[in-house]
């Protein structure tokens, strides 16, 4: 008991220390839960941007192939005339 009343400050700082150390690693592992699940959300909508912005170069692409063939058509309607 004289080892008690001796380290008593001592031992109450370790527990403390102790309890606040397992409330911060919660508090991180649930931080770090959020983190990951807006990592994901970030990345889902990147690929829709990407998806998007892809498509619309296709769009283009499409109208720019139909306005060359209309293009050709139209110079073969010409020289067969």
């Amino acid at each position: 008991m004289e080892i008690l009343q001796e380290y008593w400050s001592q031992i109450i700082v370790l527990v403390g220390a102790l309890i606040a150390g397992v409330k911060l690693n919660a508090a991180v592992q649930t931080l770090r839960r959020d983190v990951d699940q807006l990592e994901r959300e970030i990345e889902r909508r990147g690929t829709y941007v990407q998806t998007v912005k892809l498509r619309a170069e296709v769009d283009q692409q499409a109208k720019n192939i139909s306005a060359l063939w209309a293009a050709v058509n139209a110079i073969r309607e010409k020289i067969s005339k």
